[in-house]
């Protein structure tokens, strides 16, 4: 049995053992918990006053046993009601653990972590304190069952004892004493195996937690002592920089990022990342390796304010292409740098299918090959899967869409939905806020941010060439939609015509390559003059860069190419290979941002409406969208969006505004659609049925949405290796359908930092699953267990007259209240 948010994952190797030595413990050396006697260092003094002030109503006359017991576990209540029935049991004082009264100070310092992880019993006599074996043998002997251990020795007794006990501890009630021997047997028996006592899945976990992973313990202990070094390093660096400037007649001398003064900047402290942290990001990018179809990762933490790498840049080869595959490897990665952090990937491109039907932005001899025939690009299969799960609904639908993502390919398309699901995915899988973009967004972001003075005004084209070809589009350094004529321009980038037109590598670049000739250059160079004049033509951009492994060699090839058109120049990546790594954690950086301003102005929009943003249909979504019209034209000009929002009594910045505006322009149109306001809005409020919430800033966004609408929000809160949060999964989605009015959401209390202090701190978690209901802003009920009657009951007297679920028909049984059961906590 275990506290489950006890310790958060950065801090999880200082264990109990540590924690108990540094309170005074003195444990037997060589020997386990539950076989240890430990006495505390007391001074008689001072025991009064871990007793409390004098004696307590609950406390019984001449006790000499203090069984500290959880009265919110089946099996424990079931030993409880056991231990009463027989003759001695006066002499036990019954401290239920869970009870809002239970405080260490009065219980020898013992926590309720700790009482959680293994049985406790304190000896009234001298103040020590028995765990594990040694409790339970006290209090059998107190009340005359110290033989029952001799017979849980016996092999057969042992095995249907171990039985038995998991259908006698719920059932007990109706089956009376005639079960007390199996009872007894069983819980001998499963404190000598060491496992959990929770085995009822409609009722509260009581498991130990799985055991402390030291690997990655050490692994995050590595990490930090690297970005220590590191930082220490840049400081000196930094330092040293910021002294020559100001011994040089320049002070601040400019430097080729940006026009960033990254030489005054002072480096940031050495991090792990934080959730709520934009600054440091895990960076991560999935490339093809060089003239081969593999895969490999590629990762540091950033700092995005300076540029600067904080951790060792690290590869991870991939097996196969498969999202599952990229999750996994993305699991390693956080593990390596112990990161607890935001994380921004980007992923290659989905291939884009040309339409034949299209001629006029192809020359023909993009049609020809070998053979004469034309070479029909793979079907996307990811786009199959999603259709057919496209029609299935509830939580099945959603698992089985879980199911087909993880199994196709790692690719981005330019569908936000798209993007939104792989997300979804990452972050179920990682317990990280994930932001997925493309390769080659990610590199532009990186040359916008760090790369060639000036790159951020105008239009600038980042272009990234190596085996494949991929572009990002920035308007005044944002990020805007690829128009769809830029990308049918580059879909033919691997036709027939261009098989003899490889980028060559670079002289001793491979050992045993052949060395490219000048006629190897020409043909690229050739290849990508084509291809550049014919983005120059759709986007008429005022410069383009060229990033990736052909940026390497970009002086090279450069020179043999003729002027461009419309002469637009053409200039190299300044990051190299890092700039992919480094702008996908500046690309999350700006994604999160603009999805913190997106939920603020869907929040005041809703709250304008009176109802929760969730729960807005298309057409009063499309009527927002006509009062922010004013002119009436049907379009949406920046002008008429900063006016609209500004009467939210929301303020933006420039830069956020117009990232705001680009990410409602879909079709990139220079103007906002009715229809473009409305998928917007549908696909930053997501559709699913029960929203996993990763973060604290999520949850306090929830409730934000809700304040001031009279909406209902139910929060599931669980843990990952909970049976009974698993098992109410599919009845929780259930709920969530059937009583659509509210906003369902669930969180893992032992996912990361922010849900462990959500969860432990905030809320005040004891056990799993827990239920808490809240109207706006405000608590208004909690209930612990996985049982469908008492979640259906608390639900039915929640929900209000003209809410969907009002009145229905109950569906499952009352529970059956245990003798003594305790009313939830109050509302906070």
């Amino acid at each position: 049995r275990s506290g489950a948010f006890a310790r958060p994952d950065a801090v999880r190797a200082r264990g109990a053992a540590a924690a108990r030595i540094s309170r005074g413990f003195v444990a037997a050396p060589g020997k386990s918990n539950k076989q240890t006697s430990m006495r505390r260092r007391v001074a008689p003094t001072t025991r009064a006053a871990a007793s409390g002030d004098g004696e307590r109503d609950d406390q019984p006359d001449n006790w000499e046993l203090k069984y500290l017991y959880d009265g919110g576990c089946t099996v424990c209540n079931s030993l409880v009601k056991l231990l009463k029935s027989k003759r001695g049991h006066e002499k036990i004082w019954f401290e239920d653990i869970a009870a809002p009264t239970f405080a260490p100070d009065k219980n020898e310092g013992i926590t309720f972590e700790e009482a959680m992880a293994t049985i406790h019993v304190i000896k009234s006599k001298d103040n020590s304190i028995l765990t594990g074996m040694d409790a339970l043998t006290s209090l059998y002997d107190i009340t005359g069952m110290g033989w029952l251990f001799k017979l849980a020795k016996l092999p057969v007794l042992s095995t249907a004892a171990n039985v038995a006990y998991k259908m006698v501890s719920k059932n007990r009630q109706s089956m009376g004493s005639a079960a007390d021997g199996l009872l007894a047997l069983g819980r001998i028996n499963m404190e000598e195996k060491g496992e959990g006592s929770c085995t009822d899945l409609e009722g509260e976990c009581r498991e130990k937690p799985p055991p402390v992973d030291e690997a990655a313990d050490a692994a995050a202990k590595a990490a930090e002592e690297r970005r220590a070094k590191i930082a220490a390093e840049n400081a000196k660096n930094a330092a040293a920089a910021t002294a020559g400037a100001a011994a040089s007649a320049n002070p601040v001398a400019k430097t080729g990022q940006g026009g960033l003064e990254t030489a005054a900047q002072t480096p940031a402290a050495p991090t792990s990342g934080s959730l709520s942290d934009r600054r440091n990001i895990l960076g991560v990018y999935d490339s093809r390796v060089s003239r081969s179809d593999k895969r490999a990762i590629r990762a540091a933490p950033v700092d995005t304010e300076t540029g600067r790498l904080i951790d060792e840049l690290i590869t991870v080869p991939l097996e196969d292409s498969q999202l599952s595959t990229i999750a996994a490897a993305m699991t390693s990665i956080i593990k390596h740098f112990g990161w607890q952090g935001n994380v921004g990937i980007g992923l290659p491109g989905r291939e884009i299918e040309m339409d034949q039907n299209v001629n006029e932005t192809f020359d023909a001899s993009d049609f020809d090959s070998v053979d004469g025939t034309f070479d029909e690009p793979p079907s996307p299969v990811f786009n199959e899967k999603k259709k057919a799960t496209k029609t299935a609904s509830g939580a099945g639908a959603n698992a089985r869409l879980a199911d087909a993502i993880a199994s196709t390919n790692a690719e981005v398309s330019g569908s936000r939905q798209s993007r939104l699901e792989i997300e979804t995915y990452l972050r179920n899988a990682t317990g990280r806020d994930v932001v997925v973009m493309s390769g080659p967004e990610a590199t532009g972001f990186g040359e916008m941010r760090y790369g060639p003075a000036g790159a951020g005004d105008g239009t600038t084209v980042c272009v990234t060439l190596g085996k494949s070809i991929g572009v990002s589009l920035f308007d005044g350094g944002i990020l805007a939609h690829n128009p769809a004529d830029v990308e049918k321009q580059i879909s033919t980038w691997n036709r027939g015509r261009w098989r003899d037109s490889a980028l060559p590598r670079p002289p001793g670049e491979m050992e045993g390559d052949a060395v490219a000739t000048d006629e190897d250059w020409a043909r690229w160079a050739e290849r990508v003059q084509h291809y550049l004049s014919r983005i120059e033509a759709v986007a008429q951009p005022d410069r383009f860069i060229i990033c990736g492994r052909a940026s390497v060699s970009f002086e090279k090839w450069v020179p043999m190419m003729k002027p461009l058109p419309g002469a637009t120049p053409v200039l190299q990546a300044q990051q190299g290979l890092t700039a992919a790594v480094e702008g996908a954690a500046v690309g999350a950086s700006e994604i999160l941002t603009l999805r913190r301003d997106t939920a603020r102005v869907r929040a005041a929009i809703g709250h304008q409406k009176g109802l929760s943003p969730q729960k807005l249909t298309d057409e009063q979504v499309g009527a927002v969208f006509d009062e922010f019209d004013e002119d009436g034209s049907g379009t949406l000009t920046i002008e008429e969006l900063n006016n609209a929002i500004g009467r939210l009594n929301i303020k933006l910045t420039d830069v956020e505004l117009k990232e705001l505006f680009v990410e409602m322009d879909s079709e990139v149109t220079g103007d906002i659609r009715r229809n473009e306001f409305v998928g917007w809005w549908r696909d930053s409020i997501g559709s699913s049925s029960v929203e996993i919430i990763h973060t604290m800033e999520e949850f306090n966004q929830v409730l934000d949405d809700a304040d001031g609408t009279d909406q209902m929000t139910v929060l599931m809160v669980g843990v990952t290796y909970c049976k009974p949060c698993k098992a109410f999964t599919k009845k929780y989605a259930d709920f969530a359908e059937r009583f659509s009015a509210a906003r369902f959401i669930k969180v893992f209390g032992n996912e990361n930092k922010d849900m462990t202090i959500l969860c432990r701190d905030e809320l005040k978690v004891k056990s799993t699953p827990t239920f808490y209901f809240f109207r706006n802003k405000d608590q208004v009920h909690m209930h612990t267990g996985a049982n469908a009657g008492k979640f259906e009951k608390n639900i039915l007297e929640n929900v209000r007259e003209g809410e969907p679920g009002y009145g229905s028909a109950r569906l499952f049984e009352d529970p059956v209240e245990k003798e003594g059961e305790k009313k939830p906590a109050p509302a906070r």
